[in-house]
């Protein structure tokens, strides 16, 4: 019966058996997912594309962060930058770059980019205009440079160009309301005539005579102050370079050679070796020879110590020593474990040397990673071994009470000079209102509690060009401010500043005055600009979201 249903089946069915077949070839292959031509038996990374770019492979990674890192440095003329602004920067940039190739915007002429050149930060010199002498130094250094070459800043260079030419197609002419360049007219034209008085903040000492509940009540509320810091106990193996010194033996001219390549540690003394007008090398090495030699004999010291605490690490290492071992493995290497107080980070051991890099590291250390990196240090080098991370910790009022004190007396003295400020402004208004000069009135002033107060004019001045010795931060106090009135005091360094207006002539500009139409072209800038940044952080929020609600 089987042998007859097959055989029909075969003479009468055959594309039954095709399909099935084409079925079972299909479904074996993809089940199995490592079939030549078909799927990769290996693991596939999710790709995030952000317009064209694929963030999540090394390369879309590269070409964001590098082009925009070297742009940041060019446009602003220095780097100091957080990674996260930088970030920012980079996706607007490829944001902006993305549009102009939708667009199919044109690169620079030879002659825009000239001219775009020339308005490069990096390029400008102290009067804020480009400098030939500053733009080819950036191109000697660039030759230098292992990680950008002169074509890599001449293509950043046109990118930046189409971005320009994006934003500005963006942001388009930038409306500005008559009401705001009078406003802004007002603010930075108006005409001033006024007077500073300083209270003298270091001389003032008002008696402050606090009682154990007042510390106590401030310990409470600023307890967080006074929590103790983290700290880390750890265990050290110290390898001194002084112990390497007698297994150094130097030629003459390694000593020489050494001397000659840092001139800069071992001055020639030409004032005492010139021989008719010229500096014998020979004379001026010899004076310094043997501080070359020690110099020269202890770097290569250091160094040994460096490679001995290395190789103690690696045999710790290969030999999988566990923490009770380790004492006994360290003085079988010809080395011996010592024991150190914990420390915070802002008070290392001296085996440390103090330097950031290797108290951060030590910070690093926990119970799985036990046995740090050799640090090398400028006795030697040194290996620290965890034994123990101490949290922060509240502290107990009685172990911080005179630090409680010194804070409390500091900040009652503070908010009782913010209260004398207050006083006196209304003395000075007042005395002022009364007909009194305010001269007459800050000579008058009384109960400072130890506090000097000075008057200074200032005549005829705008905020735009403020006299010399004008005190910046009194600047924004004479916002609001009409004749007659005196500001509320400001707190800058060790003074606090009350502003009294004298006069105030507000600026009678026409629409057609040049400084009108300038002042309402720079705003018109600023107003253009911000809104292309904010159409391009939209952009940008927008791809981002939409591409990771693909990744999911």
């Amino acid at each position: 019966m089987i042998s007859w249903i097959q055989t029909s089946l075969q003479r009468h069915f055959r594309v039954v058996f095709f399909v099935l077949l084409a079925v079972l070839i299909v479904s074996f292959v993809f089940t199995i997912g490592a079939a030549p031509g078909i799927g990769s038996g290996e693991r596939q990374v999710q790709a995030r594309t952000f317009f064209d770019l694929n963030l999540s492979s090394p390369e879309g990674e590269a070409t964001l962060s590098n082009d925009a890192g070297l742009s940041v440095m060019l446009q602003s003329g220095f780097q100091n930058f957080s990674s996260a602004q930088v970030q920012e920067f980079a996706l607007e940039r490829y944001a902006a770059l993305y549009l102009a190739r939708q667009l199919n915007l044109p690169g620079p002429t030879d002659e825009q980019y000239e001219v775009f050149v020339k308005e490069v930060r990096a390029f400008m010199g102290p009067t804020g205009e480009f400098d030939p002498s500053v733009y080819a130094s950036f191109r000697d250094n660039l030759k230098l440079s292992q990680q950008y070459t002169e074509a890599d800043v001449a293509r950043v260079l046109r990118d930046d160009f189409k971005v320009r030419q994006i934003q500005e197609l963006i942001g388009g002419p930038g409306y500005v309301a008559p009401s705001e360049v009078e406003f802004q007219l007002e603010r930075t034209d108006t005409v001033w005539s006024a007077d500073i008085v300083k209270l003298d903040y270091s001389t003032y000492a008002p008696l402050i005579e606090p009682t154990d509940d007042n510390l106590r009540t401030y310990f409470e509320a600023n307890s967080f102050r006074y929590d103790t810091a983290p700290e880390v106990r750890v265990s050290y193996i110290e390898y001194p370079a002084t112990s390497y010194l007698a297994s150094i033996q130097l030629t003459e001219d390694e000593i020489r050679a050494h001397y000659e390549a840092n001139p800069a540690r071992f001055p020639r003394e030409s004032s005492s070796t010139e021989i008719g007008g010229t500096s014998d090398p020979d004379i001026d090495y010899l004076a310094v020879r043997d501080q070359v030699s020690a110099a020269l004999r202890f770097e290569r010291a250091r160094r040994l110590a460096a490679e001995a605490a290395s190789d103690l690490t690696v045999a710790i290492f290969d030999n999988r020593v566990e923490r009770e071992q380790l004492d006994e493995f360290v003085a079988a290497q010809g080395a011996s474990l010592r024991a150190a107080e914990p420390f915070n980070r802002t008070n290392p051991p001296p085996f440390l040397n103090t330097t950031p890099q290797n108290v951060q590291a030590a910070f690093r250390l926990s119970e799985d990673d036990r046995i740090s990196d050799p640090f090398q240090t400028a006795a030697g080098a040194v290996v620290l071994v965890w034994e123990e991370s101490i949290p922060s910790a509240p502290s107990p009022f009685e172990n911080v009470v005179e630090q409680v004190r010194t804070d409390y007396l500091e900040s009652e003295k503070r908010e009782r000079f913010v209260a004398l400020g207050q006083r006196v402004r209304t003395d000075l208004e007042t005395a002022v209102a009364a007909g009194t000069s305010l001269a007459d009135a800050v000579a008058a002033l009384t109960d400072l509690d130890g506090a000097t107060a000075t008057a200074e004019g200032f005549t005829e001045f705008t905020r735009l060009n403020p006299p010399e010795n004008f005190p910046p931060a009194a600047s924004g106090s004479l916002e609001g401010l009409k004749p007659g009135d005196v500001s509320e005091m400001v707190l800058f360094a060790n003074e606090g500043l009350l502003t009294y207006a004298a006069s105030r002539t507000a600026p009678n500009i026409g629409s057609a005055d040049p400084r009108y139409v300038e002042l309402r072209d720079q705003l018109a800038q600023v107003n253009a600009a911000s809104t292309a940044s904010g159409v391009m952080r939209a952009m940008v929020a927008a791809e981002l979201e939409m591409s990771e609600a693909v990744t999911n």
